[in-house]
C-alpha cells in the first residue's frame, strides 16, 4: 500500500512540475515558461534563459496553463478591450474552464483504458449545451451556435476528456506495477 501511495504522489508531483505557459511567435517558434507580466503592447516571458519582453506584434498566441492565473485574466482583458478576442479562442477557453465530466472520464480510463480513449476520440460530441457549467457560467452564450466557436470548443473539450482518460489508464498501469 505504501508503494501505491508513493507512486501516486510521485506522479502528481511530476505532472504539477510540468506546468508551463506556451508562447508562440509569428515566425512559428514556440517557448515554454511563465508569463510574468502582460502589458498593452508586450508580454514579459520568463524561460530557463531568463526574462524576455516580447512585443505584441511578434506574438501569434499565448497558451496559459492555469486559466485562473492573474496574468491570464489581464491578457483576456486586453484582448477584449481591443476587440480582438476571436470566437475560436472563446470556444477553447470556455471548454477548458467550464466543460465538466472530467472525473467520469478519469474513471473510464481507469476501467477501460485504451477502449475509453478510442471511444471518446470517435464518438464524443461535446457541446456547450451538454455541459451545464458552460451554459451557466460562460459569457459567450451568443456564440454557442457559431460554427467556428463550436469547432474549437469541441476540439478543446475532447482533448481534455481524452487527457483525463489517459491519466486514468496511467494510474491503472502504475497500480498494477506497484502491486507486482
Amino acid at each position: 500500500m505504501k508503494k501505491v501511495i508513493l507512486s501516486l504522489l510521485t506522479v502528481v508531483t511530476v505532472i504539477s512540475a510540468q506546468a508551463f505557459d506556451k508562447l508562440t511567435l509569428t515566425n512559428g517558434m514556440q517557448f515554454q515558461g511563465d508569463v510574468v507580466k502582460v502589458k498593452g503592447c508586450s508580454v514579459v516571458f520568463k524561460t530557463e534563459a531568463g526574462k524576455v519582453e516580447v512585443p505584441a506584434k511578434d506574438i501569434y498566441s499565448v497558451e496559459f496553463e492555469n486559466p485562473n492565473d492573474e496574468q491570464f485574466v489581464k491578457y483576456i482583458a486586453i484582448l477584449d478591450s481591443k476587440g480582438s478576442g476571436d470566437k475560436c479562442m472563446n470556444g477553447q477557453m470556455d471548454a477548458d474552464k467550464y466543460h465538466g465530466k472530467k472525473g467520469g472520464h478519469f474513471v473510464l480510463g481507469l476501467l477501460l483504458g485504451p477502449f475509453a480513449i478510442i471511444g471518446t476520440a470517435i464518438g464524443a460530441n461535446p457541446t456547450p449545451y451538454n455541459a451545464k457549467n458552460t451554459v451557466a457560467l460562460s459569457q459567450n452564450k451568443d456564440q454557442f451556435n457559431d460554427p467556428e466557436y463550436l469547432m474549437c470548443y469541441k476540439k478543446e473539450a475532447k482533448k481534455s476528456l481524452i487527457g483525463m482518460e489517459c491519466a486514468g489508464w496511467a494510474a491503472w498501469i502504475l497500480f498494477i506495477l506497484a502491486s507486482a
